[in-house]
């Protein structure tokens, strides 16, 4: 046979180290340990590792539920401005038109603050007196219980 240089024996090579593979396993640390013993401590690693997986993993979800939540979140509170100036439009040209002396509005979201507005001469008494921003969710909470 040809010789290309490689020596072919029965050594293998394990994390960096020669391994005869006919040398009888040799035992990693000086210490004896009875089975019983030594496969408490593996049931045991294996609940450890099982635990941290189930960490990292709910770890992942959240921040992935993060992620979800800011543009979806951002979405909802540009509509909820896009309407707020709307029902403002409505409301200034029902004064106009109609000759309506004033008008309030409240809207209550799922999440967030109030948003509410009111015509210039109902206002201070809305923003005083009613306090909507406090009181409306507070309504809100009693009449749903």
């Amino acid at each position: 046979m040809e010789d290309i240089g490689v020596d072919i024996s029965s050594d293998i090579e394990v994390d960096g180290m020669r391994v005869d593979e006919n040398i009888e396993e040799k035992d990693v640390s000086d210490e004896e340990i009875e089975p019983e013993e030594l496969e408490r401590r593996m049931w045991k690693d294996r609940i450890k590792l099982k635990r941290i997986k189930e960490k990292q993993k709910l770890a992942a979800q959240r921040a992935a539920e993060k992620q979800k939540v800011g543009p979806t979140d951002q979405a909802q509170r540009k509509k909820m401005a896009r309407a707020q100036d709307g029902i403002l439009k409505y409301m200034l040209k029902l004064m106009e038109v109609c000759k309506a002396r004033g008008f309030i509005y409240g809207i209550i979201p799922e999440k967030g603050k109030p948003v509410s507005g009111a015509s210039d001469n109902l206002r201070a008494w809305w923003k005083e007196k009613v306090k909507f921003d406090k009181n409306g969710p507070a309504a809100i909470a009693k009449y749903e219980a």
